[in-house]
């Protein structure tokens, strides 16, 4: 697969978490200019080195001001946008249904629903201005297509996600828009450990990891790596006919 990215543009939102960084590395390596954005207080704590002349924006996907902010930011830096890796998340408070509150659930579809929604309308505006057509790929997840017991704001906003994406793909194939999405499983990442750290106390062990292990047939934990080589591969030329897509990337767990 050619993964030659030289003089494109890529907004990667959620970017130094665990997937985010590693396909921001990926993009890097390959000759990208990068916008890595994600929440201030990350970004100021960032290395600036770790990407040199990529350029750092703190914004609150949330927000429809700060999110167009980032795009303006982009264009005013490089010109113009070519690839939108649309990844910020959060997984939430991990508790029943009938125990969270309207809080907890409207915090997580916010990040995961509404800034997802934002980041498309705003880039897809972008790339329609241009005229030279664009890549996006949003972040669902194996949530996106099944329950998951104390996670119901999450799996809401996963679904929503997966259905953002199929209906930016028929809108923006005109333009030349492609927009597709990753579903990842069971990544070692801060998420993932965030949620098992969250688990009943008798359940929150290495015995939950191992549990999940168990349950995936490749009999390991995916890494972000494997994430960002199908996130890339979806950005790119070589996938020109591919657009309303969701890849899962679990090992084979929903087989």
């Amino acid at each position: 697969m050619s993964d030659d990215f030289r003089n494109q543009v890529a907004i990667i939102t959620g970017a130094f978490g665990a997937i985010g960084s590693a396909v921001a590395a990926r993009l890097y390596q390959s000759g990208a200019q990068l916008v890595l954005v994600d929440k201030m207080e990350v970004v100021q704590s960032t290395n600036p080195n770790e990407f040199p002349n990529a350029l750092l924006v703190g914004a609150d996907v949330t927000d429809e001001h700060q999110v167009q902010g980032y795009v303006e930011q982009a264009l005013s830096a490089f010109g113009r946008i070519d690839l939108f890796f649309n990844n910020a998340g959060v997984e939430g408070k991990v508790c029943p249904l009938t125990e969270t509150s309207l809080a907890d659930f409207d915090s997580v579809m916010a990040v995961n629903t509404r800034g997802v929604f934002l980041g498309l309308r705003e880039v897809m505006k972008a790339f329609q201005k241009q005229g030279t057509g664009g890549a996006i790929v949003n972040s669902a997840s194996m949530a996106g297509f099944r329950g998951g017991p104390g996670l119901a704001p999450y799996v809401a906003s996963k679904h929503a996600v997966i259905g953002l994406t199929r209906n930016a793909a028929l809108e923006g194939a005109e333009w030349g828009i492609r927009v597709n999405a990753v579903a990842p499983g069971y990544i070692d990442s801060r998420m993932l450990h965030s949620i098992n750290s969250q688990l009943p106390r008798a359940e929150a062990s290495l015995d939950t990891t191992q549990n999940m292990i168990r349950q995936v047939p490749m009999k390991r934990l995916g890494s972000p790596e494997d994430v960002a080589a199908a996130v890339c591969w979806l950005l790119s030329p070589e996938a020109s006919y591919v657009t309303g897509t969701v890849t899962v990337i679990d090992g084979g767990l929903n087989c």
